[in-house]
């Protein structure tokens, strides 16, 4: 599934390459996630489902090849570790469940921002804590180790994301703490079952 994953981003981002700049900033606002339209949707006041499914279609959007390079290289790394202990199935649904948490942070953290937040990064940190909490060896604690590298990863995107960031472009600091979140509160289930 990581190289699934990895394969399903990338042809995205080759696709959004080839189309017009009007075609991909349209695809950019429908498919990321635009926490306003949740909160709208929410109210009744647009459709609910084409709003919810943003919270799945953000996580499949980048905002350029720096940004898709970074994700899809630490997907592939946590990844190989990952998906062979946990199966493809709970993988994915730590992906999914990671990324979902990380969507439904950033919008409680700016419910009526108009501003798309794409990108794996909430996905990816769940696994980044996940993998920590699993598989750390050190003599610290798995959740000091967990929170340690969680830390690092998102002031890596930070720093990245501010020298990368355009006009129409924000950083989604509270979908990498959610994300992260997420990751740590499944690890604990997840390491209980592989033992």
């Amino acid at each position: 599934m990581t190289r699934v994953l990895v394969a399903i981003n990338a042809i995205i981002a080759i696709l959004m390459g080839f189309a017009s700049s009007g075609a991909r900033d349209a695809l950019l606002f429908w498919g990321g996630l635009v926490p306003a339209r949740l909160t709208l949707a929410v109210e009744g006041q647009v459709p609910l489902l084409g709003a919810v499914s943003t919270l799945v279609g953000h996580m499949f959007l980048h905002g350029g090849a720096l940004h898709l390079l970074m994700n899809m290289v630490m997907l592939l790394a946590i990844g190989r570790i990952l998906e062979p202990t946990l199966g493809s199935r709970r993988f994915l649904a730590l992906y999914f469940i990671s990324g979902l948490a990380g969507g439904f942070a950033e919008w409680a953290w700016s419910p009526l921002s108009t501003v798309p937040a794409v990108g794996a990064s909430g996905a990816i940190s769940g696994l980044v804590a996940a993998q920590a909490m699993l598989f750390g060896r050190s003599e610290k604690s798995p959740l000091v180790q967990a929170l340690g590298l969680g830390t690092a990863w998102v002031v890596l995107q930070v720093l990245a994301g501010a020298a990368l960031a355009g006009p129409g472009m924000r950083i989604a600091f509270m979908a990498h703490i959610g994300g992260f979140i997420a990751g740590l509160a499944l690890a604990l289930p997840l390491g209980r079952r592989l033992r």
